[in-house]
């Protein structure tokens, strides 16, 4: 049985393994959105801004709740972090590479871009306003999509392929759209398997950790910076898989 501590709790998540009681397997088969509210939660809130509380989003994943989403910007918003987790879910075990990279950000087709899974172009000139400037990189073929996960691939182990794949997909910028929640959903692809989630960086009483994230992604998109993010990453957003 293996033991992952919960950065954000404070305590001790036990994740059953092969050799645990009920094996990788059952706990896989049994997976449900729900159980990765963390990363829909923390990922909507600092990605997107989400409104919706942390109990009211669980709610939501659970039966699809609305008493609590008063805005239909939140509610396309949910549907498409749902449906992004959902296949991820479905696909748990399956080698993440470019073409499932499109089909995350495919699942996005209400909150974020025009033409969902579609790689944009230099000609649409998309990029992210940050507080250190403007961060537009040069858009990126298949075959360049295919590169920046198979480095990420070779980064060591399942934590470090999956912060390097999320760090490298965000800066990239390779869809229209949803750049950040697709980076979010394809490292929690990696790490999924091995019982633990990448949720992004939140704390509802002190809004510094966000912003803390937010600053050290940015420099890492504008000049190359990465470890200080992954770091942060490691220490506050890689957490146990909880299952209901």
């Amino acid at each position: 049985m293996a033991h992952f501590e919960d950065h954000h709790r404070g305590s001790v998540v036990v994740f059953c393994v092969k050799q645990g009681f009920f094996g990788m397997e059952g706990i896989m088969s049994s997976l449900t959105t729900a159980d990765l509210t963390a990363v829909i939660y923390s990922s909507g809130k600092v990605f997107d801004g989400l409104r919706t509380g942390r109990i009211d989003t669980e709610n939501f994943l659970r039966s699809g709740s609305l008493d609590a989403v008063t805005s239909r910007s939140d509610l396309a918003l949910l549907e498409d972090l749902r449906d992004a987790a959902q296949f991820v879910i479905d696909n748990t075990g399956r080698v993440v590479d470019a073409d499932y990279v499109r089909q995350v950000n495919g699942r996005m087709t209400r909150s974020a871009a025009i033409h969902p899974g579609s790689l944009r172009t230099d000609d649409q000139q998309i990029g992210v306003d940050t507080r250190h400037g403007r961060h537009t990189p040069d858009a990126v073929t298949d075959e360049d999509l295919q590169r920046i996960v198979d480095r990420a691939d070779a980064a060591g182990n399942a934590a470090d392929r999956a912060l390097d794949l999320f760090v490298s997909l965000a800066r990239a910028q390779p869809f229209e759209d949803g750049n950040k929640r697709t980076a979010i959903f394809a490292a929690n692809a990696v790490l999924i398997p091995e019982g633990r989630l990448l949720t992004v960086p939140f704390d509802e009483d002190d809004p510094g950790v966000a912003a803390t994230f937010n600053d050290l992604l940015a420099r890492a998109y504008l000049f190359g910076e990465s470890d200080a993010v992954k770091d942060l990453l490691r220490r506050y957003g890689i957490t146990g898989l909880r299952t209901q």
